[in-house]
């Protein structure tokens, strides 16, 4: 490269779902735009790579979206990737405790409704636990949780003062909320896990689970191939290594090979800590409070047989969380599967021979028709910091601002008023092109 590259309209640090919701954003206004990736992927935490402990290309993490997450799949239909989604309706998700296994979501009846009938089923709860958890959902529904202030400091004390014991929580509160959240109900602000409730079951939107039918960085090859038949640019394995100002405005990024580019307008589109660390090693004044992480841990099994028939089961009551059924899923020969484990604090520090050991005897006890002679490999990806806390009135550091009108923040842990999720990556980097295009 030379030392000064060509002008773009828009810089984008950053190749997170954040970032290529900016790019996809500006493209289609007609503005010439550089998105730079530190790494050799595109998606942030989603993406995925060549595993060599098992020579097979594995995800960095489970995914999954909802019906309400209308921004990604607006995105993922504007890059023609919406048939790598496979949705399923009114979720239908088999919840396995002491031994039998009960269904969350109708197969026969949509929205709602098929939500009620399968509760009014639901094995793993008496009439009258079923009866109080009714009745809290009907009081979520009508709440306005948005504009409500809760007395309540986290959502298992909602949970209790609601009427909602142990069983009612282990078989269907920590369910949702633990993976959605990724954290425990004694943690999450009442707020936000109201929040997820009502906007995953309870609206008028589409009631589904959608979850990849591919690996997640195929999703983004779309994405490239767009941007390679116009005059905007994708840098992968480049970093930047700070922003350059002159006369109160930036001008321009400097790369760690020592190369800069100008531009317009630049985004930021990180997470928290790199996007404090890029504006510090760039002596941009900004008002950031730090934000709390939580970890998650997917174990990654190859059977010789079966373990699930179903995409994905949830376990209740045990060690495992969810279970994604990943050779069916991709439609792919084997028998892979992948535990995911939210709020992983018990598990992130742990060796991976423990991992294993820990969550094949848990797997055998649940599904006692396998053994330990089935199984062929294993893989454990560890992620420390993998979603932002909602705790600690954590909305009101969500935001980051700068003396820079040119300057624009995204990624999931802005304030988007949604979670560390997809979603909330979308509605911020759409939001940061939004400001540039007008």
């Amino acid at each position: 490269m030379n030392k000064y590259l060509k002008k773009y309209d828009v810089v984008i640090v950053g190749g997170g779902i954040s970032g290529l919701s900016s790019l996809i954003s500006l493209y289609k206004k007609g503005l010439k735009v550089l998105l730079v990736e530190k790494s050799a992927f595109l998606g942030g935490r989603a993406f995925s790579f060549k595993d060599n402990s098992t020579d097979e290309i594995i995800d960095n993490g489970q995914h999954v979206i909802v019906g309400a997450c209308n921004e990604f799949v607006k995105l993922i239909k504007d890059v023609g990737a919406e048939d790598k989604i496979i949705k399923v309706n009114n979720f239908q998700v088999p919840v396995i405790y002491n031994d039998e296994t009960s269904y969350l979501g109708s197969k026969y009846f949509k929205s709602i409704i098929g939500l009620l009938i399968s509760l009014l089923k639901y094995k793993h709860l008496s009439m009258i636990e079923k009866y109080y958890l009714l009745i809290a959902l009907i009081k979520i529904k009508f709440t306005d949780v948005e504009n409500s202030n809760f007395s309540e400091n986290n959502f298992k004390i909602w949970l209790i003062n609601n009427k909602q014991n142990s069983k009612s929580i282990k078989c269907f509160w920590e369910l949702i909320i633990k993976p959605a959240l990724n954290d425990n109900l004694e943690n999450v602000e009442t707020a936000a896990a109201l929040s997820v409730i009502k906007r995953s079951f309870l609206e008028k939107n589409r009631l589904y689970f959608g979850i990849p039918k591919t690996n997640l960085s195929s999703l983004w090859i779309p994405i490239e191939k767009i941007i390679e038949r116009s005059s905007s640019r994708i840098l992968k394995k480049t970093n930047v290594k700070n922003l350059i100002s002159s006369k109160g405005k930036l001008i321009g990024i400097k790369l760690s090979n020592g190369d800069v580019v100008k531009a317009d307008n630049f985004i930021i589109s990180a997470s928290h800590s790199s996007t404090i660390n890029l504006l510090k090693n760039s002596n941009i004044e900004n008002n950031s409070t730090p934000l709390e992480t939580a970890p998650i841990v997917g174990i990654h099994f190859w059977f010789k047989k079966p373990v699930i028939k179903e995409r994905y089961i949830v376990s209740a009551g045990s060690k495992i969380q969810w279970i994604f059924n990943v050779s069916r899923n991709h439609n792919k020969k084997g028998n892979h599967i992948v535990i995911s484990q939210s709020a992983a604090w018990e598990w992130i520090d742990k060796n991976k021979s423990y991992l294993k050991k820990i969550f094949l005897e848990e797997l055998i006890s649940l599904f006692p028709h396998i053994n330990n002679d089935d199984l062929i490999k294993f893989s454990i990806v560890k992620q420390p910091n993998a979603t932002f806390r909602c705790i600690n009135n954590s909305s009101s550091k969500r935001n980051i601002s700068t003396s820079f009108n040119n300057l624009f923040i995204a990624g999931d842990w802005t304030d988007t008023s949604w979670p560390s999720t997809m979603e909330s990556a979308v509605i911020s980097g759409r939001k940061a092109a939004k400001f540039i295009i007008n």
